[in-house]
């Protein structure tokens, strides 16, 4: 997925690179959260150019999502979508929560997060024994 930089020093990619699949996963839950308002804009409005918006952001997390999963096999490809989907739900009810003060709750709302990010990065292939913490940036 990510090549091998003791190949080519030039490479900023690395095997493993925990910093590359933290910003992916970021781009990966934004991505889905665009789908939901461009729907949500569509019920409340009835503006039929949501729906198109709605198109166009799919078709663009579609395409990031092949890059990122490359070798990924269908139905984790399909799991990775919808994890990020709850992962960006839980992490905006975490803030939610902490805004009104109610921290066991935000607690938990990130421990969820924390649990969809570890199954995100399962799929992957990543474990405990072969991930890098150090980043390509």
């Amino acid at each position: 997925m990510f090549g091998n930089k003791k190949e080519n020093e030039q490479m900023k990619l690395v095997e493993k690179d925990v910093g590359f699949v933290e910003d992916a996963w970021e781009f990966l839950k934004h991505a889905v959260a665009d789908e939901g308002h461009c729907l949500g804009s569509y019920v409340s409005t009835g503006n039929d150019d949501y729906l198109h918006e709605l198109e166009k952001a799919r078709d663009l997390r579609t395409e990031v999502m092949d890059i990122l999963t490359n070798g990924i096999v269908a139905q984790e490809w399909c799991r990775i979508k919808h994890l990020a989907g709850k992962s960006i739900t839980a992490h905006e009810l975490c803030t939610r929560y902490l805004s009104v003060g109610n921290l066991e709750m935000a607690k938990k709302f990130a421990d969820y997060q924390k649990e969809l990010y570890l199954s995100y990065l399962k799929i992957l292939g990543f474990t405990k024994e072969n991930l890098n913490y150090s980043t390509s940036a």
